[in-house]
């Protein structure tokens, strides 16, 4: 590999995973698509039931496929992610029935899994009580790392913990609607969760767990209405790929961020990420926003609508309501992350740099409270070609969008430990999810990036990369009619 750290030098491969991601491989590196991954997790045998209600309508509007096309039968799902590779897996722990299941995407099945007590040891592995209580259902999300790592090597550890952040923040969305009450542990025994699951934790780990609904008794049905029976025999795996690659470099980091909370300083208290715009205080140039659109975020229309076409941005404006919307349900997405998930949850603030907007002048900009205020550069008519500028490939117009909203968080923060990091990038992917999917809401195409110059973003808003940086960047504006989904979703 191109740079190959000691376990003192973790932070700072992690830092130059934002800074410049192209140095995360080798030169030459490429991807063996003839001998990549399946597009799903595929099991032989084990016992089968289909997801019904409230959990069926949960896991389409996440991790299920919702349309096949083509002649090599490419997969769509409802939620982005980074090359269309969807490395993230979704379990179940059926508390009432004390049951656990994988869920097959394709199918919208329910896999039984075999295993002693799976709601004992869910307990044992989130540091609870013998006797607590524990909703109906507990999902629990894993990184499956092969399926990002046979194409973006070693820059995949910070790209699949973003994939598993944007269906964390549709299952917490979904699920909130479904269920009523919901909360979300990313802080847990790496190892006794995965024991759980069945998993190594060294191909595929637990990233986060989300409980869903009210507690309930063991021992009776479950939300599908069958009762507790004995443990399952396993299914067998098939593997498409004839070898699985391995990395020191991304080895050494997944290790370094497993742990058990006792194990390690939960930032309690710690500062968020440092805001440009302090408080929001009024300065020139401050624009006003107009109150959001009504929006229903949990319509399936919307979910199965959103588009990341490549060059399909026509350079049409977008209005101050649809930007307002955007922005006033990205803040929402994370206010709501931190309030089921805890206050160590790292902050995520929201950049905007707008291109076609009408009434406010393009510039670059902190949002704050339904105000725009004006940052680093402020006014800027070249805006358009400094963010294209910023890419490192062609293969989106973002010249063309009419805004592009920047997710910002503390690289300092993110520095303090790969457990820190791993968390923040969740928190990233969840506010990605909430633009992309508000965006569409309001009829507008998006894309949206991890891979772009971050420090050229910073620069641009005044950041200073340490206490505040850009994570993720989202182009959003009209876009023209095409046959793709997304840029990267189509027939090799």
């Amino acid at each position: 590999m191109s740079r190959t750290p000691s376990p003192d030098r973790v932070t700072e491969h992690l830092r130059l995973l934002r800074e410049d991601p192209q140095s995360a491989n080798p030169p030459g590196w490429r991807a063996d698509f003839s001998d990549g991954p399946w597009p799903v997790k595929v099991h032989r045998g084990g016992e089968r039931a289909p997801a019904t209600g409230a959990l069926a309508r949960v896991l389409r509007g996440t991790v299920a496929v919702t349309a096949v096309r083509g002649p090599t039968a490419t997969l769509r799902r409802a939620v982005p992610s980074g090359g269309a590779m969807h490395p993230t897996e979704a379990y179940v722990v059926l508390t009432g029935s004390d049951r656990l299941c994988h869920v097959d995407p394709y199918r919208l099945e329910l896999l039984a899994l075999p295993g002693d007590s799976p709601t004992r040891r869910l307990r044992e592995g989130l540091c609870l009580a013998a006797d607590a209580p524990l909703p109906a259902v507990v999902l629990l999300l894993t990184s499956r790392f092969w399926k990002n790592f046979y194409k973006y090597g070693d820059f995949s550890y910070r790209l699949g913990a973003v994939d598993a952040g944007v269906v964390l923040g549709r299952l917490l969305r979904l699920a909130g609607s479904e269920f009523g009450d919901t909360w979300v542990r990313t802080d847990f025994a790496d190892d006794a969760l995965n024991d759980c699951l069945g998993v190594d934790g060294r191909d595929e780990s637990v990233y986060a767990v989300v409980g869903c609904g009210p507690d309930v008794a063991t021992g009776g049905a479950d939300v599908t209405g069958r009762p507790a029976s004995p443990p399952v025999a396993a299914p067998r795996l098939v593997e498409r790929s004839r070898r699985v690659k391995r990395s020191p470099v991304f080895d050494m980091v997944h290790a370094s961020a497993r742990s058990a909370p006792s194990a390690r300083a939960v930032a309690a208290g710690a500062p968020p990420a440092a805001p440009v715009a302090a408080s929001g205080a009024v300065r020139a140039g401050t624009v006003e926003l107009p109150s959001p659109l009504a929006v229903d975020l949990t319509d399936e229309d919307v979910i199965v609508r959103r588009r990341s076409g490549g060059r399909q941005f026509t350079g049409r404006p977008a209005s101050p309501a649809q930007l307002a919307t955007v922005l006033r349900q990205a803040t929402t997405a994370i206010t709501t992350l931190r309030r089921r998930g805890g206050p160590t949850l790292p902050e995520i603030t929201f950049c905007t740099a707008v291109h076609r907007v009408p009434g406010v002048p393009a510039g670059w900009y902190a949002y704050h409270d339904g105000r725009l205020i004006p940052v680093g550069r402020g006014p800027d008519p070249d805006l358009g070609p400094y963010l294209q500028g910023a890419l490192f490939g062609s293969s989106v117009n973002a010249e063309l969008a009419a805004f592009t909203v920047h997710a910002v968080a503390s690289p300092r923060q993110a520095g303090r430990s790969a457990r820190d990091y791993r968390t923040q990038q969740l928190a990233v992917g969840v506010a990605m999810e909430a633009v992309v999917l508000a965006a569409t809401a309001v009829g507008l195409g998006n894309h949206p990036f991890l891979g772009f110059d971050a420090p050229a973003v910073d620069a641009a808003y005044g950041l200073d990369g340490q206490g505040s940086g850009a994570q993720a960047q989202i182009c959003v504006g009209v876009v023209r009619a095409g046959s793709e989904w997304e840029v990267t979703v189509r027939p090799r």
